[in-house]
């Protein structure tokens, strides 16, 4: 039988009056989030592991309480802005299809604006830079004050950045005013740790999660986490149990990020890689060549869409004379790809490439733009040696996603393989 949320809806002198059958909402929600629909503490911090469903949770919570009640605004947030459109926007679009609502909202795509019958809406930001620091000081909404913010994968945000944010709640609201922070606790020595972990507060709830509290975890991803357990016993603790730690040896403490400073044509010559992914990320990374230092200034990282949508995404960043080095397991996504006008070709992968590629990355001063390239700022930051069973550091890099790293090692392949292996330009 078809789940479907009863949300029952009155019409009384022009105005929407909304009462839920709360019923059916843990049909859609796990547990915990469930819970915590009640809990107005000014912060939220909800930390846990990979597959923990908390981005889901969040987005069920606040299209339940937009839509619900009246009186709410929230505020979306990302470290950059245009990172909303696959993960807060997505996530909130998502769960408002999923539960049949979509007739009672406005969906502006393009904007990244949703608007409730209501009156609630969302507006979506990042901080990145002092100008989209000042986007967010001017946010206003068409009817009544912010009264929550999300900041999802919080830990990419600066302390400055979380007080910012902070400040902006205030002043007397028809709801409670609050702040929910997402995140995965990847480093012990973070910033969010300190200040609501090490010195607990009494207006925070920590809400803590793993793969085992998300029961609509597919067995695939679940399998991928509980095989940590046997092979890197550390991984396991802070990927999969969502514990504080230090994950081990940078792998590329040669890495440096910051603004580029160059544009496309600036550069020597330009290397493109693309990695395919539905579950796991699609990544499309833009490599420059400049006085023997690389630089990642470009990328399109998206999960969950077919081909055809991302090459339609994809058309602004990429253009068709550009030649593209593409994960050679994916023929099929290589061809329609090569259909649409664009000239990818597959990866050759000898014997071991990997090793040697990831070698050559980590052998060059590798300048990554985080803010264009957000992906793969995280992975490569999150990128350590792995250790064997004994705690012993081995030469295998580990990284939880790796789809964007796949990428710039594809893009860079050319440089360390006989140019007769591949077809002629």
């Amino acid at each position: 039988m078809r789940r479907t949320a009863a949300f029952l809806f009155f019409v009384t002198m022009g105005a929407i009056v909304v009462s839920v059958d709360f019923a059916t909402l843990p049909a859609w929600m796990n547990s915990k989030f469930y819970a915590s629909l009640w809990d107005h503490n000014r912060f939220n911090l909800w930390v846990g592991g990979a597959g923990s469903g908390k981005s889901v949770g969040a987005a069920q919570r606040y299209v339940y309480r937009l839509t619900a009640e009246t009186g709410h605004n929230l505020l979306a947030m990302r470290k950059v802005s245009e990172a909303n459109r696959f993960s807060t926007f997505a996530g909130l679009v998502a769960t408002i299809s999923q539960w049949h609502l979509t007739s009672l909202w406005d969906i502006n795509e393009s904007r990244m604006y949703l608007r409730c019958i209501n009156g609630n809406e969302v507006i979506f930001r990042g901080m990145n830079d002092i100008r989209a620091r000042e986007r967010v000081k001017s946010v206003t909404f068409k009817s009544g004050p912010l009264t929550d913010i999300w900041t999802e994968e919080a830990s990419e945000f600066e302390p400055e950045d979380i007080t910012q944010l902070n400040l902006r709640l205030r002043g007397l609201t028809p709801q409670p005013l609050q702040f929910l922070l997402t995140f995965n606790p990847v480093n012990v020595q973070h910033h969010l740790k300190k200040t609501y972990f090490d010195n607990p507060k009494a207006n925070a709830t920590i809400l803590q999660t793993t793969y085992k509290d998300n029961r609509f975890l597919d067995s695939a991803y679940r399998g991928e986490l509980e095989a940590l357990k046997d092979s890197d016993p550390n991984l396991y603790q802070v990927y999969a149990l969502g514990e504080w730690g230090q994950l081990g040896d940078q792998a590329f403490p040669n890495a440096i990020f910051g603004p580029c400073r160059y544009k496309y044509e600036d550069f020597d010559r330009v290397l493109v890689g693309k990695d395919f992914g539905f579950q796991h990320y699609d990544a499309l990374e833009f490599i420059g060549l400049k006085d023997d230092e690389l630089y990642s200034f470009r990328e399109r990282y998206v999960r969950q869409r077919t081909n055809p949508e991302i090459i339609e995404l994809s058309l602004d960043i990429l253009d068709h004379s550009q030649r593209v080095r593409a994960d050679s397991a994916e023929p099929k996504s290589i061809a329609e790809w090569n259909n649409a006008g664009f000239y990818l070709e597959p990866a050759v992968k000898g014997p071991d490439s990997v090793k040697a590629q990831y070698a050559y990355l980590r052998g060059h001063r590798w300048h990554i733009d985080p803010d264009a390239c957000p992906g793969l700022a995280a992975e490569v930051r999150g990128a350590v040696y792995r250790k064997d069973r004994f705690g012993n550091l081995t030469e295998e890099i580990f990284s939880f996603h790796d789809d964007a790293m796949a990428a710039c090692r594809y893009a860079i392949e050319e440089l360390l393989t006989p140019a007769n292996t591949f077809k002629a330009w």
